[in-house]
């Protein structure tokens, strides 16, 4: 069983025994898989995630518009695209105040379509196509040392303070809740007791093998190509073939053989527990 809570996940990043600041370990064995687009990284380290297909099978799709706005027939990707406030809009300006049909019946040209009822689509001005450049690599969007994890990597598994002292920084998902932890008069963690609870030996992680496995393992910065460097559980990721071969792990390794392997491996670094928000 893995640490999965909703949109989190524990990863074991792997870090050397000695440090002088574990904020600027963790921060550079993490910063290659911050998600992010043009505004976080320089375009070479980008790839355009193209949604064009979805949106034309979006414009494709028979679907129920319901007088209360919500609407039956899509699938999960497509129904992210779609914009319900507008096309309620619309239809209300029809006097419909129920569709059944296509959205190609409504509006038939498909670019228009997409200005006027899509949303989250941009058009890339050098492809002609609909995404976004994207870090193929982002598996992140905010980590907090411990976080809703705490002490479960040291098996002494204890309630979070509300806020931390290690993390990723400021971000809008965070943000939200220190504003909660401060109207509540909450101070923040001691950073000596969070590390206490939240680095381990790897040796002793591999030593306890019957303890519940992380979501994820992040391998030492340099030890191979970033691509191979992640490896975890979450059912809609895969594991890259690359990182199979730096373990020396067989092709078919499932994902508990290989964090066997990366503790056999590393087992001189230490592990810094991390709650991340991906």
């Amino acid at each position: 069983m893995q640490y999965i809570e909703g949109m989190f996940g524990l990863a074991y990043v792997f870090i050397p025994r000695v440090f002088s600041s574990l904020q600027s370990e963790l921060d550079r064995a993490l910063a290659a898989f911050k998600r992010g687009g043009e505004d976080d990284f320089p375009r070479d380290k980008l790839a355009f995630d193209d949604v064009t297909d979805v949106l034309e099978r979006l414009h494709r799709s028979r679907i129920c518009c319901m007088p209360d706005g919500s609407a039956t027939g899509l699938d999960f990707d497509a129904s992210y695209f779609l914009d319900l406030s507008r096309l309620s809009e619309h239809l209300r300006a029809c006097q419909l105040g129920r569709f059944e049909g296509t959205l190609a019946e409504i509006e038939p040209d498909f670019h228009a379509f997409v200005r006027r009822f899509a949303d989250h689509a941009e058009r890339d001005p050098a492809t002609g196509r609909y995404g976004r450049w994207l870090n193929p690599l982002g598996r992140w969007d905010w980590w907090d040392l411990g976080g809703r994890f705490n002490g479960a990597i040291t098996g002494e598994r204890r309630p979070a303070g509300p806020t931390q002292t290690i993390s990723s920084g400021p971000s809008t998902g965070r943000r939200v809740m220190e504003n909660l932890a401060g109207a509540l008069g909450a101070s923040r963690n001691d950073e000596t007791a969070e590390i206490e609870m939240n680095v381990e030996l790897v040796e002793t992680l591999h030593a306890h093998r019957g303890r519940r496995l992380p979501t994820a393992i992040v391998l030492p910065v340099h030890s191979c190509a970033d691509q191979d460097r992640w490896f975890d559980h979450v059912e809609w990721h895969d594991i890259s073939p690359g990182t199979r071969a730096f373990l020396g792990a067989l092709a078919d390794a499932d994902f508990k053989a290989l964090v066997r392997a990366a503790y056999e491996r590393f087992s001189d670094h230490a592990a810094a527990g991390i709650a991340y928000h991906f």
